[in-house]
């Protein structure tokens, strides 16, 4: 009797072994013959589940702004006041720089292959976040002043502008006094 194998599994586990393949060679320097060789299949059952790279990439993107958008929303949409929240955001984001970093290359190189749905991620991420504190501004916890679509913007380019710096570099920031004193700008930002 044949093996039976969980198509979704089966998918998950190549996703897996795709981006530690793409994270060591590159998007470019990678063929799906590597990425066979890694999960342990052969070349033409991995064509079963991704007939080409590009399908195999547009479900990574798929998947990694599914990820994404769940972190955010987990954090945005949970209890407390629009700081707490925003402040929980900074924080889950932080605590993930040091896992990120073995996917930088593949992440920048996917964002930029796929810019169209990342795109969509950012606005959609940005509109969360500024409905965060618009609510915030409507009960006097965060500045009046402040323009929630901006402020959004620039608190997730913090972000990912500070993952870039670890990304290059992830010797030069400690992760615990970034989390620290990115939290202590988006107060000084946020508080009336």
């Amino acid at each position: 009797m044949p093996k039976q194998v969980d198509a979704s599994e089966q998918r998950r586990e190549i996703r897996d072994a795709a981006r530690a393949v793409f994270a060591r060679r590159g998007v470019k320097g990678t063929g799906l013959t590597h990425v066979a060789d890694a999960v342990g299949l052969g070349r033409s059952s991995l064509y079963h589940y991704y007939p080409d790279k590009d399908a195999l990439l547009r479900d990574l993107v798929l998947e990694t702004l599914r990820e994404e958008r769940a972190l955010f929303r987990t954090c945005l949409r949970g209890p407390g006041s629009a700081e707490e929240r925003v402040l929980r955001l900074m924080d889950a984001n932080v605590a993930l720089f040091d896992a990120w970093v073995g996917l930088g290359r593949v992440t920048i190189e996917l964002r930029l292959g796929d810019a169209k749905r990342f795109r969509r991620f950012f606005r959609e991420v940005r509109t969360e976040l500024a409905d965060v504190l618009r609510a915030g501004q409507g009960v006097g916890e965060v500045d009046p002043a402040l323009d929630p679509d901006l402020c959004a913007a620039v608190l997730i380019g913090a972000i990912d502008g500070l993952l870039l710096q670890h990304l290059v570099d992830p010797q030069a920031l400690d992760v615990e006094a970034l989390r620290t004193e990115l939290r202590r700008v988006a107060r000084r930002a946020l508080v009336p």
